[in-house]
């Protein structure tokens, strides 16, 4: 299903336009919001390794 028909199968569900815009909005907002916990998780992750590559980090107790 593209985004024209879960605007339609809203707009006949009862939703007002301007409350399928919010939808629209929050959706887009939730999407974004995930990307850069994606990104965030991605660049700790890095930074995770280059700890144990350059034997910063280990499994060994100081």
């Amino acid at each position: 299903m593209d985004r024209h028909e879960d605007r339609e199968l809203l707009l006949k569900g009862g939703f007002a336009e301007h409350e399928v815009v919010q939808l629209s909005k929050l959706r887009k907002d939730y999407a974004e919001h995930e990307r850069r916990l994606a990104q965030a998780t991605h660049r700790r992750m890095e930074f995770v390794r280059w700890l144990v590559s350059t034997g910063k980090l280990s499994e060994q107790i100081a």
